[in-house]
């Protein structure tokens, strides 16, 4: 591809070298960077993203895509390409505005211009005089005058990313914008159109005469033959692509002159490292060298190059049996993959205790290796933060992959910093490592659901940075289950359409997998998803070793108003029965590991209460949503350690656990909600499948309906008992609870009166950017953020000489930099940690330094955060305990927190007023 301007700035322009792009800080001593210089570099790093990344044949398709929809003929593509590549050459050519050059560059060579229609601002003239000159090719053109129209209109859309690329984010009024609608609220039309015509003149191309007159004039672009090319998903993804484009490269070379800090490396994988991955993964190898164990993936490697070998599936109970089962199902997801490698859409369904996550990572692997670079990066995409983590430990260790080669995306996670050329300079370091953050340049991504969809559809700015890096990729959903029903129809919609425009390979996995894709919202039937394990109800969910692994007792859910003590007598008979199993080291004689869940945080901390001190539990550990996180940590490393397990523990607790805590309980206790919900509490019982008689009673304590709501809850809350069991035994969620979702939510849509999804199609197609992020959101945000400024341990547990440290190294060091130490009882003190915080805002730094800072900060002080769903009502009782002077940057400071808040036993209900406390 050929990324050159026909008419570079200093040929468009008299006199190019005077006009300033940037001028250097005040620290710098260094030219200022000229007009042509800036958009020399921006078209530089234009020009590498789309070559690493592989965009060129994703524009292309996009470009063939929107005019196939229009039934245009392919002699436009090349122009339109041309007018999609001209915005990142054109986007910066307002800063000719004298006002610009004076007010922001300090630039003597020009003179302020008195009661300027635009002040200082140049991103409205740029895309002004990107309009003047494409029209005016377009109009004196031999396209046809249906093929003319249409390019004008795509060229108005193109200019979109100009206008706003200065901006936070993109609106829902690129009409009004595109004339200049909010600059002539306070001006005369006359006197801005003769402005514009001064300034598009000072370039050498003819304009027609016309285009003055859209000025403050929306009218025209209103106008159902120009509107009728906005209804369409190419052009809504192209212009996304576009702003994303722009902006990245702009930022990228700005951060360039400024900081001196070229960005070479863009976090990707070659050939060669996917080659070295590969081998590391099934080369032969031991994990333990004295006992000469192989590696399970090398074995099933093996086991491959048998093209007729047979897998067993055999359904005799035990360890190693279950081990030979875990090897069918990568036999069977790598052979089904390799005979639909073209696809891009996958479902792995398996059983709890199958090896889900490592199935992924062997598809992923698969699919990297057959692409022989084309797919180059990998995206994890998971609901909690504690999935995140787990699987960050697995990839590393899999693939054999550094620190540096993936990234955790989520609130907790703190600061990435890679080796860079200048190690010696912390302050250029830092500069560079903060782009490599902000741009997620690893080539190993691990983010939540709300960060990944977010930007899939986005109107802001920084999030939408991200968009060109999902093309050519893997991406991994996890617990897709977990996602609210009503946006399912949005969710497959996003997944679809980008999998076939950006070339992203998408695999759907869960124990309780939602067939998604038989949502009927009109979009293209030949594009299936491909079962990687399309008999694993039969082959698997039903071996007893899955099956058999916990059984359900309902017997309680037919006692009305049960009480609190009632539980706990039957707990603790059911506990001390099983205590007398011997099953070796996984469960000895006289030990139990038992784990209750509760709806409410109330009802979970009364049962805490009521049993902490029983003699017959060793420990009894309290773990929910407003339990902080080194605690947490604790709770579970003590649960895992193999040293615990002679002892009698109870693990009272809320849904914080139902996925991606990795622990391993023997009975179960869980007040009855979603069905799928209490599936996945099984999950975290006899994870290992190495023990009997392992159990799960069902009961009803809290009312449910006043925390679950949708289809979700309507649907299991209706299941007859006998269908409650038949479905938990055989693990058939699809029949009589998910395809019963679907029909419910097509049901929605098929329904005129009622806002639908049709609806929200239709403001993607008339490109409504900011209605199309704001009407789905996968959470509520109305959470508080509550920073507890009590002092908590430095280290987290000692295991066996292995200690796990509250924070990280470079953590540990950014606290020593600022003359925060623990104190007597090793422990940080949160309030030093909060009052940095706040030092750290308000004082005056450099721009990336503040934001490098607020990260790294931002990751030491989430061991002190929760955050809960607060009504108005919740948010009054709390400021009470608040210092509100301390609470105006972004989190609530609980100065008062001993009054109601418990290390070990967190938000105590009781000290609120309000009733809704209850449902925390």
């Amino acid at each position: 591809m050929i990324f050159k301007s026909n008419m570079p700035v200093d040929r468009l322009l008299d006199d190019a070298e005077k006009y300033w792009a940037h001028k250097p800080s005040f620290v710098d001593f260094k030219k200022p960077e000229t007009l042509k210089e800036h958009v020399e570099l921006v078209n530089g790093y234009c020009e590498r993203l789309i070559e690493t990344h592989h965009l060129d044949p994703i524009i292309n398709r996009l470009i063939k895509d929107l005019l196939s929809e229009f039934q245009q003929l392919d002699k436009c593509r090349d122009y339109l390409k041309k007018l999609f590549l001209d915005t990142i050459i054109y986007h910066d050519y307002g800063k000719i505005n004298e006002n610009f050059q004076v007010d922001k560059m300090g630039n003597s060579g020009f003179k302020k211009v008195k009661q300027s229609p635009i002040s200082s601002r140049h991103s409205s003239l740029g895309g002004f005089i990107y309009l003047a000159n494409h029209i005016q090719e377009i109009q004196t053109s031999n396209f046809s005058q249906q093929e003319k129209v249409m390019l004008i209109a795509i060229a108005w859309y193109f200019a979109y990313s100009i206008f706003k690329h200065h901006g936070f984010q993109l609106h829902d009024d690129i009409e009004q914008s595109l004339c200049f609608s909010k600059d002539t609220e306070f001006l005369e039309i006359a006197d801005l159109k003769n402005f514009m015509k001064s300034y598009v003149e000072k370039y050498h191309f003819e304009i027609n005469p016309a285009l003055y007159d859209l000025i403050g004039n929306s009218k025209a672009l209103k106008d159902p033959g120009f509107t009728k090319y906005q209804k369409s998903f190419p052009l809504y993804a192209l212009c996304r692509l576009n702003f994303s484009l722009l902006t990245a490269s702009d930022y990228l070379a700005t951060s360039d002159y400024m900081n001196n800090s070229e960005i070479n490396e863009f976090g990707v994988l070659s050939k060669e490292k996917i080659d070295i991955i590969f081998k590391h993964v099934t080369i032969h190898r031991f994990l333990d060298k004295e006992e000469k164990k192989e590696n399970f993936n090398r074995w099933t490697y093996e086991k491959l190059e048998n093209t007729d070998y047979l897998p067993k599936k055999p359904t005799k109970l035990g360890g190693e049996n279950l081990n030979k089962l875990r090897q069918a199902m990568a036999i069977e997801t790598i052979r089904n993959l390799r005979e639909n490698i073209d696809d891009n859409l996958f479902y792995i369904e398996a059983p709890t205790g199958g090896g889900k996550t490592n199935l992924s990572m062997l598809s992923v692997l698969e699919i990297l290796k057959a692409n022989k670079g084309e797919i180059n990066k990998v995206f994890y995409v998971f609901p909690f933060t504690t999935l995140i983590t787990q699987t960050y430990k697995s990839i590393k260790e899999t693939f054999g992959i550094s620190d540096e080669e993936v990234v955790q995306l989520h609130s907790k996670a703190g600061f990435k910093e890679k080796e860079t050329e200048r190690e010696d300079d912390q302050y250029g370091r830092n500069k560079i490592n903060y782009v490599h953050h902000l741009f997620a340049n690893f080539p190993f991504c691990l983010l939540t659901h709300i960060r990944f969809f977010d930007i899939l559809k986005t109107n802001r700015k920084e999030a939408n940075y991200l968009l060109h890096r999902l093309a050519n990729s893997v991406v991994v959903i996890d617990e897709l289950q977990s996602y609210p029903p009503e946006h399912w129809d949005k969710i497959i919609y996003f997944i679809k359409r980008f999998a076939s425009a950006f070339n992203i390979k998408f695999i759907l996995m869960s124990a309780t997998l939602p067939k998604i894709d038989r949502l009927k919202i009109g979009e293209n039937k030949k594009q299936e998803f491909t079962y990687l394990l399309p008999n694993a109800k039969k082959d698997y969910f039903q071996n007893p070793n899955f099956r058999n692994r916990v059984s359900f007792d309902l017997s309680l859910t037919e006692k009305n108003e049960l009480q609190l003590s009632e539980i706990a007598e039957k707990l603790l008979e059911t506990s001390k029965k099983y205590a007398l199993k011997d099953f070796g080291k996984v469960k000895p004689l006289r030990s139990v590991y038992t784990i209750i869940e509760f709806i409410f945080k109330k009802s979970a901390s009364d049962f805490y209460q009521l049993l902490k001190e029983n003699s017959f539990f060793d420990e009894v550990f309290l773990l929910s949503g407003t339990i902080l996180e080194p605690r947490r940590k604790f709770i579970i490393n003590y649960l895992k350690n193999i040293e615990n397990r002679k002892k009698r523990v109870l693990l009272v607790t809320t849904q914080v656990v139902e996925a991606g805590v990795d622990i391993d309980m023997d009975i179960g206790f869980k007040d009855r909600s979603l069905i799928d919900s209490d599936e996945q509490l099984a999950g975290r019982i006899n994870r290992n499948i190495n023990k009997n008689e392992c159990q799960l009673y069902l009961f009803k304590y809290d009312k449910a309906g006043l925390i679950y709501k949708g289809d979700r809850y309507k649907i299991s809350n209706k299941l007859k008992p006998e269908e409650y069991r038949s479905i938990l035994k055989n693990k058939d969620f699809d029949k009589l609870y998910y395809d019963k979702v679907i029909e419910n939510r097509d049901n929605v849509n098929t329904t005129t009166f009622l806002k639908n999804f049709k609806d929200y199609k239709n403001l993607i197609e008339s490109l409504k950017f900011q209605s199309v992020n704001e009407q789905f959101q996968l959470i509520e945000q109305n959470n508080i953020s509550c920073f507890i400024p009590l002092a908590i341990p430095t280290v987290i547990s000692e295991e066996q000489g292995n200690t796990e440290y509250t924070l990280s190294k470079s953590g540990w060091d950014f606290l020593h930099k600022h003359s925060i130490f623990p104190n007597e009882e090793n422990k940080i003190s949160g309030e030093e940690v909060f009052d940095l915080y706040l030092n750290i805002i308000e004082q005056k730094q450099d721009f990336i330094e503040k934001k490098t800072n607020q990260k790294i900060l931002q990751g030491i002080m989430s061991n002190f955060i929760f955050s809960i769903f607060a009504s108005e009502k919740i948010k009054t009782e709390i400021i009470k305990f608040s210092d509100q002077e301390k609470s105006e940057y972004g989190y609530q400071y609980i100065g008062s927190w001993n009054q109601f808040y418990d290390y070990k036993e967190g938000f105590n209900t009781d000290k609120f007023e309000s009733v809704e406390t209850q449902f925390l």
